[in-house]
């Protein structure tokens, strides 16, 4: 689905469409406004279809429309009337959900009608509608694929207008899900940087660096090296700084993983199909990109500064070893026991030189970290390890804004550094207790690189959602986007 247009114009919203989609709660539908404005034909199968549908994961009824109606296709998808405490009105899930069930033919033309409790959700029903509809594929049915996909928000109020967020969003995430879809073959660390670059091309404000190879280790950024060190393309930190005239406070600081590829190194993901995807290693960065893409262009009055900690987990005669102990940038050494814990070696060195260069008073790391963060708070939800119960709640808070769900998990220094205790340096770099909220753990340890720090930080492990039915779904870009607004 090449292209997106909003309109606010009924006829426009049909006008060449083959799918009409109706999206509204079920309540909505049984009452029957959000139908009103439609052709008689298409408000009578809409009224008929939405009688016999029951809200549920998935659930999208699909009719065929008399000749002559417009569209050949009506789709009607009942949300739930009410949700809970964990979720929010956007119901970017449901939708999605419901969306990614449909099939859809290859550069067809599809209009969506999205029913609002309230206008402040446009945003989150925006990007959940986006992340429905992959843009990278390698099929050859699809090259000359021209799809295109128009959108209608409505309220009771009348129809919602046109925000130029909605489009820069939408475009952001939909490019952070086709970098994840991109496999390393095409997206090594260089093409990464290149598309960085791209990213924000011309945009006001922004400049951009990158510190490659054994470059790192002249500034003391031994963990990233060591971690990227082997693959065929050199590891780098590449830094954005949105910096707008008139502002001076601290910056903000963005840190993403992004692990182009992740064999495990010499700790190889030999178990089963373990190393199968691992290409979505870098939707941390992916993400972090989208957000800082959408901030700047967006011209949001703070200071941004954004680094991806680039790098393949490859093994050759260079690799790093178990045993192997490394000088973190924070001047701590640790063990290496496990070269399969590698994402959190990039953060903590880019989140190290980043805080220390540029004294940011928040700090939000972006990773898929653990398979941990699934069993703490599953697939739809990341979760937040936070040293600040204010911040925390900020990030929740910026989750049911944008559709990109995620709650709080233990921060408790008190009990898991003992997990990552050596013998012979300051830490080593995976826990020692597996059943010991790993997740809180891993996110734990890109904190004790930065401990000696007064920094309010958050770290985002987006393992779950970034990654949806083996597809990159975009996820983080609004999370990320409407936490910095809101600090």
């Amino acid at each position: 689905m090449a292209h997106i247009d909003w309109t606010l114009d009924d006829k426009e919203l049909l006008a060449d469409a083959h799918t009409l989609v109706v999206i509204a709660r079920k309540a909505d539908l049984t009452d029957g406004w959000p139908l009103a404005a439609l052709p008689l034909g298409i408000r009578q199968a809409a009224s008929r279809l939405a009688a016999d549908l029951k809200p549920g994961p998935g659930v999208a009824g699909t009719t065929l429309l008399p000749e002559g109606a417009g569209p050949k296709t009506l789709v009607v998808i009942p949300l739930y009337d009410k949700v809970s405490r964990h979720l929010s009105d956007t119901r970017a899930y449901e939708i999605y959900q419901a969306l990614r069930s449909l099939a859809r033919p290859d550069g067809g033309k599809v209009a969506v009608l999205a029913v609002l409790a309230d206008a402040k959700h446009a945003l989150g029903v925006n990007l959940g509608i986006a992340r429905s509809y992959s843009i990278y594929s390698r099929k050859a049915g699809n090259k000359n694929a021209q799809g295109s996909l128009k959108i209608q928000l409505l309220t009771k109020a009348g129809h919602v207008p046109l925000d130029l967020t909605w489009a820069l969003g939408v475009a952001a995430v939909r490019n952070a899900a086709r970098l994840v879809d991109m496999p390393t073959q095409e997206l090594d660390t260089a093409v990464f940087e290149a598309e960085t670059r791209h990213a924000v091309e011309g945009v006001p404000h922004v400049s951009v660096e990158s510190i490659v190879g054994d470059d790192l280790l002249k500034l003391g950024l031994r963990g990233l090296h060591a971690v990227g060190r082997t693959a065929m393309v050199a590891p780098r930190l590449v830094i954005l700084d949105y910096n707008p005239p008139g502002v001076s406070d601290a910056p903000i600081a963005l840190i993403g993983k992004g692990l182009v590829y992740d064999t495990g190194g010499l700790s190889l993901k030999i178990v089963g199909d373990r190393m199968l995807t691992m290409k979505c290693d870098m939707g941390g960065a992916a993400a972090v990109l989208g957000a800082f893409t959408l901030l700047a262009k967006s011209g949001v009055q703070k200071r941004v500064v954004a680094a991806l900690a680039m790098a393949e987990n490859a093994i050759g005669p260079n690799s790093y070893r178990p045993d192997d102990i490394i000088e973190m940038h924070s001047g701590k050494t640790m063990e290496v026991n496990n070269t399969d814990a590698e994402g959190r070696i990039a953060l903590a060195d880019a989140a190290s030189y980043v805080a220390r260069k540029y004294g940011p008073k928040f700090l939000i790391d972006a990773a898929t970290l653990t398979g941990a963060q699934l069993i703490a708070t599953g697939k739809w939800h990341a979760a937040i390890v936070s040293n600040d119960g204010e911040l925390e709640a900020k990030v929740i808070a910026a989750g049911h804004e944008s559709g990109d769900h995620c709650m709080g998990v233990l921060f408790s220094p008190e009990l898991h550094t003992g997990d990552y205790k050596s013998n012979v340096a300051d830490m080593r770099n995976s826990v020692a207790d597996r059943a010991n909220a790993p997740s809180s753990a891993s996110g734990l340890w890109v904190w004790m690189h930065i401990d000696d720090l007064d920094i309010r930080w958050a770290h985002i492990d987006l393992a779950g959602p970034a990654f949806l039915d083996n597809r990159g779904s975009g996820y983080g870009v609004g999370l990320i986007y409407s936490l910095v607004r809101a600090l």
